[in-house]
Order: structure tokens, then sequence, then C-alpha cells
């Protein structure tokens, strides 16, 4: 039997498909004693909450976050909303899935935005960042992993490819920026949008669903981007040598591009290049979490999305 995606599931439906688990909690019930399992389960369509009402506290104990369910059942509409009512359930083998398969993955192409991207890398003039960045694109391993990671757990561009498709925005961005401004240094925008973010391709996993490594968890991609690109332009045996004032910018710009101290950012952008970059970077994650609330849609007789958490407002709607 083909399997179902959560984009095609229908009220009324009964269901016999396969979805990841990507989070569980034990509800009590309303007015009586005992506790109801709410999931939620997804693909690369979407996600979808689902409940299991007998023998909860038992399937919260061997249920895992990551877990392949084989879910038998039917699904229902509740308050507007669709929700799978788990009849049976199996855990499949590792053997039995391809977890990618079960990842929201950008609508982009990943081969021509990469190559979209190397265009705009192999514009760069300036001989010691078309080498620092050429360390990078010509590393296999990096560069495939670079085109999978996403670019968030949840904010903006949360789903495989999702670095790519960020970094490739703020790169066009900074392009458009230096022509509108010729006091910019266009060769230092493009390396700080290519490399603001490179910290993010060892901060996140996603073998089965998008989380921090214990790496990112615990240092975060602007402390693991500063140290994996002052190691690459150490390493780049040229003379003459990578210029000290134009390292410190590269690094200042990764270190500031969030902009402001209470958005976890070391330090604040203090020169022009930095300032854009933060700009463009904010801007994309915007106008991402914006489009994703327009999809979202709302009900039939509002105007209106549900509440935004990463905006943390309602979002006009018509």
């Amino acid at each position: 039997m083909a399997r179902v995606r959560v984009l095609d599931l229908k009220s009324g439906m009964k269901l016999v498909s396969s979805f990841v688990v990507r989070a569980k909690r034990l509800t009590p019930y309303k007015g009586k004693a005992g506790n109801f399992l709410s999931l939620t389960l997804g693909d690369s369509s979407g996600q979808v909450e689902a409940k299991l009402w007998e023998r909860a506290e038992e399937a919260y104990g061997t249920l895992n976050v990551g877990d392949l369910l084989e879910i038998k059942g039917d699904v229902r509409e509740f308050n507007g909303v669709l929700q799978v009512n788990v009849g049976s359930y199996r855990v499949c083998r590792e053997d039995e899935f391809d977890p990618r398969e079960f990842l929201p993955s950008s609508p982009g192409d990943t081969g021509r935005m990469l190559a979209e991207l190397e265009v705009l890398v192999d514009s760069v003039r300036n001989d010691h960042l078309r080498h620092l960045l050429a360390s990078f694109f010509s590393d296999v391993q990096w560069r495939e992993r670079f085109c999978a990671v996403p670019a968030a757990k949840v904010n903006h561009q949360a789903y495989l490819g999702g670095l790519l498709e960020h970094t490739l925005n703020v790169a066009r961005a900074a392009a458009a920026a230096a022509g509108l401004y010729p006091r910019l240094d266009r060769d230092l925008l493009i390396a700080g949008a290519v490399l603001h973010d490179i910290g993010k391709v060892e901060e996140y996993r996603y073998d089965r669903y998008i989380d921090f490594t214990d790496q990112g968890r615990l240092l975060g991609h602007i402390v693991m981007g500063v140290s994996e690109v002052d190691r690459r332009i150490r390493d780049l045996e040229r003379d003459p040598p990578f210029p000290e004032n134009l390292r410190i910018k590269v690094l200042h710009i990764i270190t500031s591009h969030h902009g402001l101290y209470e958005w976890q950012s070391p330090k604040r952008p203090k020169f022009p290049e930095a300032a854009v970059i933060h700009v463009l970077d904010m801007l994309d994650t915007v106008v991402d979490a914006f489009s994703r609330a327009l999809d979202g849609g709302a009900g039939e007789n509002s105007s209106w999305s549900p509440w935004i958490r990463s905006l943390d407002r309602y979002v006009f709607l018509k």
C-alpha cells in the first residue's frame, strides 16, 4: 500500500501509513483520571497532531522522538484542525525507510541554488577572500553537508537545504546592496554573506529530525563559525599571507551578524559591511517567517493567521 503523506490527509480517511515522531507528551483527561498521549507526526510534506487514547503511559515510555511509526487509525477534524486518532502502531526498523523522506526540504532546486551561489563566489576579486571561499567550496564533504543542513530548527528555513537557500538569498541581496551603495566593499559583502552562518553546518543534526548537535547546543553557530573560518585562514599557505585587518573584518561580520546583544550577538556591527550583513540576514529571516504565515492560512471566517511566535504577532492574510 502506498504511503499517505501528511499533505494528503483528509477528514474521515481510514489511515494506514508511516510517519516520524517529532514530539510526544502525556495529557491528562478532562474530568476523569488518566492520560492520553499526544504525538506530533511528520514527513517531508508537513506535520499533524495524533492522539493515542489507550495505554498512553506505556507508549510514552517506549516511543522516542525520531522513531518511525506505521500507524493504523483514522483522520478527524477537531476545532478546524485535522487530527489522527491512532488505533494501533508499530515501530519500524532502521532498514525499512530513508529518514530524509520524512524531513521537510527546501522548495528550491539544490543544484541550481548551489550553482548560483558559486557564481557569486567566483565574482569575488580579492585574491585572499577568493582563496578563503575556495577552501570551503572545494571541500566535497563540507559542500555536501552545506547543501543539506537546515538554516534553523524552527524559525526560518527549517528544512533540508535551508542553509543553502538562506545563504544564497543573503548573498543575492548583498550583491544588490553593493550596486546600490558603491562605497561598500562588494567582495567583503559577498564573503560575509557566504560565511556569516557557516557554523550551522556543524550546529544541526538532521538524521531523523532537525535538532541541535551537542556542539551546536554548547557553543552555537557564531562561535563555531568564527573558529572554522579562522582555522581556514591560518591554513592558507600564501605569500603574501592573509592580511590581519581583513581577517578581523571577516570574523567580525560573523561575530556581529545577529546585531543585538539580546539576540545572542557577541558584538554589534561596527563597520558598514557588517551592519549590512546583519540587516540582510534579518530581512531574509523575516520574509521567510511572514511567507510561512501566509502559506499557513487561517479559518474560513478569519483574515488573520494564528499567533506567530517567531514574529510575536498575528499576520494579516488578505
